[in-house]
């Protein structure tokens, strides 16, 4: 993949969505090999619901089951019913593998989840073993790339963390940055990618600190971030730890622009604001800043259905399912059809950025960078990155 970034024409460019990805009904597709097609399609939804990543889970959840029921009402995958089972994959490696195993002993013909990186790598030996496709929702550059059947429906760090970086450069003009990690998949694969970044856009990064995904005291961390001479800080963990983080960085004195990663609308709710300057986030789309075309419709209907407004990985989610209804179309249930389809989907437009299928197993190519004024994100440049 060529990590090569070009500013979209619009915030909300969606205009394919429907076209492309809703329409997956109809002739064209196959059926089971040498039988006839079923009646009745099952996928297997394994999400954290329960912990601290249900904040990513239980949207992801709506939005699956939101592009189910639209495919199902547009007739199903060639007349066949999706029919969803879930599994809560929990907050810890162990439940999640638990979870995936028994999602697959009701012999799905995909698996879609996993939005949390550390989780998806736990089942990967499980998956090569299932020899099913797994579309995961985990942010970690290598995470697509441990298994011929494993998927990524988000833009991996590789693509979102060198965006934030060449933003953080080329628009705010930062030299010195600092990064406060978790010591997992996350948070080194994201800081091999700003270190790359840093020699390939000339900054320097002056601090690097490091926490266990989980941990309740970062003060030290605090503390050495504070005497560093650092002009922007990138942090990188998971939902609870940056609650954490903005409180230890407010009791040190820390106050600076910063980009919190994957910050979801929950979790910012509950930050400390002490702690930061401005906060930064890179999203893959941001429903909440949409006011008009594919997004907004189809957050205005996400709101209607669900009683709250969608989040970005409620978006993700929604479109991962489509992408592997449009793959199941083209392939019938033969799991090694689909995924040969998974990699050859052609390049389209969801409601949440740009997709295509690639050998490498990598599935969304879209970033946008925004800020934060009085609790309201604001998008402030979108970038697309060439699959090839």
């Amino acid at each position: 993949m060529t990590i090569a970034l070009k500013k979209s024409a619009s915030l909300l460019t969606a205009a394919a969505a429907v076209l492309v990805l809703a329409g997956c009904s109809g002739g064209g597709a196959s059926g089971d090999a040498g039988g006839d097609a079923p009646e009745e399609l099952t996928i297997a939804v394994a999400l954290p619901t329960t912990g601290g990543s249900a904040v990513l889970g239980e949207p992801m959840t709506h939005g699956i089951e939101m592009a189910a029921k639209a495919i199902n009402e547009d007739g199903g995958i060639d007349g066949a019913t999706i029919k969803l089972i879930n599994e809560d994959t929990g907050a810890d490696d162990k439940t999640a593998l638990n979870a995936f195993n028994r999602v697959t002993g009701e012999n799905p013909v995909a698996v879609i989840g996993f939005p949390v990186s550390t989780q998806g790598f736990a089942v990967m030996t499980q998956v090569d073993r299932a020899g099913i496709p797994v579309v995961m929702g985990g942010t970690n550059s290598r995470l697509a790339a441990e298994s011929d059947w494993a998927f990524s429906m988000t833009s991996s760090d590789a693509i979102t963390s060198r965006a934030a970086a060449q933003f953080a450069v080329e628009s705010l003009g930062v030299s010195k940055v600092a990064v406060l990690r978790e010591s997992g998949e996350l948070g080194t694969g994201a800081f091999e990618v700003l270190t790359e970044a840093a020699e390939e856009f000339d900054f320097e990064i002056v601090d690097e600190e490091i926490f266990q995904s989980g941990d309740v005291d970062l003060s030290t961390q605090a503390n050495n971030l504070r005497n560093s001479d650092a002009e922007m800080l990138f942090i990188y963990g998971q939902q609870a730890d940056y609650i954490v983080a903005a409180n230890a960085l407010a009791t040190a004195g820390v106050k600076l622009p910063s980009f919190v990663a994957g910050l979801q609308p929950g979790t910012y709710a509950q930050l400390n604001q002490e702690g930061f300057e401005t906060i930064y986030n890179r999203n893959q789309c941001i429903p909440s800043a949409a006011t008009e075309g594919d997004l907004a419709d189809w957050s205005a209907a996400y709101e209607e259905e669900f009683g709250e407004a969608p989040t970005e990985y409620a978006a993700i989610a929604y479109d991962g399912m489509m992408l592997l209804a449009e793959a199941i179309k083209e392939a019938g249930t033969d799991p090694e059809a689909i995924r040969t389809a998974l990699t050859e989907l052609p390049e389209s437009e969801g409601i949440c950025g740009a997709h295509e299928g690639t050998e490498t197993g990598n599935l969304s190519f879209g970033v946008t960078i925004g800020h934060y004024e009085d609790g309201t994100y604001v998008p402030d440049e979108q970038l697309t990155v060439d699959p090839k």
